[in-house]
């Protein structure tokens, strides 16, 4: 007696929706990674603006000193280096700035000075850890020019 063997059709009904189900998936984590990835690019370019926004206020107020400065006949010298807060509004008014001013040598037509700028709240003259941005200026008078000789951010 031999044994007969039953042939199963076997088709491929089911098989796009298997298909289906795992592009769905694959998809749909691909789609959950990306916005993941974009919250955290919105989040860093605002953190970029804000640090930004500081840095320039640092400068505007260092280069508008050293304006004051190269235009007075007093500022610069030993004993006449005062602190400089600008008048006008910075981008983060939450956060005023000032510019301290320390004489680092004098020659006849020659002024050398340090100037940093620190938060307002920090009490004067403003140390090195609290200074935001620091500068190491020669004006030269008879020249009527301004060498920045270091320019340095925290």
């Amino acid at each position: 007696m031999t044994a007969r063997r039953e042939h199963h059709d076997r088709d491929e009904d089911g098989l796009i929706l298997v298909l289906s189900l795992i592009f769905l998936t694959v998809a749909g984590v691909v789609v959950a990674a990306l916005f993941t990835f974009t919250g955290s690019s919105f989040g860093t370019a605002a953190a970029l603006g804000e640090t930004r926004a500081r840095d320039f206020d640092a400068e505007s107020a260092l280069n508008a000193d050293i304006a004051t400065i190269r235009a007075s006949s007093t500022q610069g010298y030993p004993g006449t280096c005062s602190s400089y807060t600008p008048s006008w509004t910075l981008n983060d008014p939450s956060r005023p700035l000032r510019v301290d001013c320390a004489v680092q040598g004098y020659k006849p037509y020659e002024r050398h000075v340090v100037l940093s700028v620190c938060p307002e709240s920090v009490s004067a003259p403003c140390p090195d850890a609290s200074a935001v941005l620091k500068a190491d200026v020669t004006f030269y008078d008879a020249r009527g020019t301004v060498a920045v000789t270091t320019w340095s951010h925290k």
